[in-house]
């Protein structure tokens, strides 16, 4: 008897992990997104960036955003890129020019959701 529940226990231990460990690596297989990498980029170009100003404020607080003044004119430049990280959610980042701080890397989380709730996550200027 001993012998076998030497076996037993860690055959049940491995069948309770794997469950688990495979929600969280095949999240993104069963929760599938809606859009394509393209897509969420072009929201968050046409979105987010043409109103780069008010998601600055949202990120970053209103006084800071006052004491370092508006970013102006935007124009998405260089290579955009969008990771999915499932559950409706992607990761953008980019690069834009400005007409007062220069080329600047972007970092956006664009939430599928009925409304396609799009946040600047971080912004860093040359």
């Amino acid at each position: 008897m001993k012998g076998k529940t030497k076996y037993l226990l860690p055959i049940v231990a491995g069948l309770l992990t794997v469950p688990l460990l495979g929600c969280t690596i095949l999240e993104p297989l069963t929760s599938p997104s809606a859009l394509n990498s393209s897509q969420a980029i072009g929201l968050i170009i046409v979105a987010g960036v043409s109103y780069i100003d008010d998601y600055y404020v949202e990120a970053v607080g209103e006084e800071e955003a006052e004491a370092t003044g508006k970013i102006g004119y935007v124009t998405p430049t260089g290579d955009w890129t969008a990771d999915y990280q499932g559950g409706g959610v992607w990761i953008v980042h980019g690069e834009i020019m400005t007409t007062t701080w220069g080329v600047c890397s972007t970092t956006w989380r664009l939430e599928e959701k009925a409304t396609a709730e799009i946040k600047l996550i971080e912004i860093n200027c040359e």
